[in-house]
């Protein structure tokens, strides 16, 4: 004699160690997954409608207060759209800076996450504090990363989170080459623990029965290296549409259950981030990383999300010896006197810029008008982006535990949010897409 399971609701009121505040309901009806929801209910903050009517150069301040986490995406992105409205073309010297301070918040972003909040999930433990009794070295290590991180935002954007050095057209302050040598040595004596994170995952297997076929996009980068900055969006299916033109091919829905809106790629779901980059664009990778990359293949799942936390392992491979390479070059060329060029707006314009931040694909719009007040403002994040594939995958775990039985109590607690954490969402930035002008 069999038990006949409760059509109950399987409710998560809050999902732990994430940014922001989300929670996780399960629909059952006929003892079948009918719906999930990701309730995504911290409130909007409308930083599109605070930027209208203010100077370009207050917005591009306003901007990185979105997210803590993730604070240099949003100012660099930001900069780029003004500065494309305003037809201004920063140096080369300007673009490495930015690149560097970019490429020191997915190392700390990266870190925060694989250490303190995935990697509990697969050692056992409730968080990173009881982790840490026993894996003491892991979480020293991993604090080292992020303070590297951190240094390289707080040397080029004057603090580490909600940076205000970068500006449009370059920087108020640059670098001396004492600090950034100081960087530089901080960068190699971690390069070896920086792939600490992928050994500590290699152990673990990713869930076989959450693994589907889905899209990808992701930021094609300039030339033939692996990066964050580029004009053209990658599709899994071989779309490649220009940056200009997100709003056509990313379409935002609202949904009843989120503050944040859905986004939607030829009306279906899609997945952007650490996994979507290296699934088109991995043979771009080099050094260490690609090593690294091409040895453990099978753990880059594309259709498995799970395979996220394996890619972004890689990835802080990468982007520390990048970040090494770039500091390097700026150690043997920086012009420390290089002066920013004198604004001079003519005409009205509207710029837009897309970026690979550290959850995936980030986009602005801005529009200026001859007096160089913010017209309108549009801001899509990847968590907004992903939300909809994300509830897929969550529906097909449910599904899954359902039939054998386990759908009911911890099991399904733990593992719902196991592939929430392997998304790795920033919450709070996924509520500012309202899109809004003048």
């Amino acid at each position: 004699m069999t038990t006949k399971q409760i059509d109950i609701p399987i409710k998560i009121d809050h999902i732990a160690r994430i940014e922001g505040k989300a929670g996780v309901e399960v629909i059952v009806e006929n003892e079948k997954v009918k719906e999930i929801k990701v309730n995504v209910f911290e409130g909007p903050r409308f930083f599109e409608a605070i930027a209208l009517g203010k100077p370009i150069d207050e917005a591009t301040a306003i901007f990185p207060r979105v997210c803590s986490f993730c604070a240099a995406a949003h100012k660099i992105t930001a900069i780029q759209a003004a500065e494309k409205a305003m037809q201004i073309t920063p140096s080369k010297q300007t673009k490495m800076l930015r690149e560097l301070m970019y490429l020191g918040d997915q190392i700390e972003s990266h870190t925060l996450h694989l250490f303190l909040l995935a990697l509990p999930d697969f050692l056992g433990f409730p968080d990173a504090f009881s982790m840490a009794k026993e894996h003491s070295s892991a979480v020293k290590t991993a604090l080292e990363l992020k303070d590297v991180g951190a240094k390289i935002q707080t040397l080029l954007g004057s603090r580490f989170m909600h940076q205000e050095n970068a500006i449009i057209g370059g920087f108020g302050k640059l670098p001396t080459k004492n600090s950034l040598n100081e960087i530089k040595l901080n960068i190699k004596s971690l390069l070896k623990d920086s792939e600490l994170a992928l050994e500590l995952f290699l152990p673990h297997k990713i869930w076989s029965e959450v693994s589907s076929e889905r899209t990808h996009l992701a930021l094609k980068p300039y030339g033939n290296s692996y990066g964050v900055f580029g004009d053209d969006i990658k599709a899994s299916d071989d779309t490649i549409f220009a940056a200009e033109k997100y709003r056509e091919n990313i379409v935002e829905k609202v949904v009843p259950h989120s503050f944040a809106k859905h986004s939607l790629f030829k009306n279906k779901p899609f997945m952007t981030g650490a996994l979507s980059r290296i699934t088109l664009f991995g043979n771009l990778l080099n050094g260490r990383a690609a090593e690294l990359a091409s040895t453990n293949k099978e753990v880059l799942d594309s259709t498995n999300p799970m395979a996220n936390n394996f890619a972004q392992a890689i990835e802080l491979v990468y982007f520390m010896e990048k970040a090494l390479l770039i500091t390097e070059d700026l150690l043997e060329n920086l012009k420390e006197n290089e002066k920013i060029k004198k604004i001079k707006l003519k005409e009205p314009g509207i710029g837009v810029s897309i970026t690979e931040a550290p959850r995936g694909l980030l986009a602005y719009t801005l529009e200026v008008d001859k007096n160089g007040l913010v017209t309108q403002a549009d801001i899509i994040t990847p968590t907004a982006m992903f939300l909809p594939q994300l509830e897929a995958d969550l529906k097909k775990e449910a599904e899954a535990l359902l039939q054998t039985g386990k759908s009911y109590g911890n099991v399904i607690q733990h593992r719902l949010q196991t592939i929430v954490r392997a998304y790795d969402p920033c919450v709070s930035c996924s509520v500012h897409v309202t899109g809004v002008k003048k």
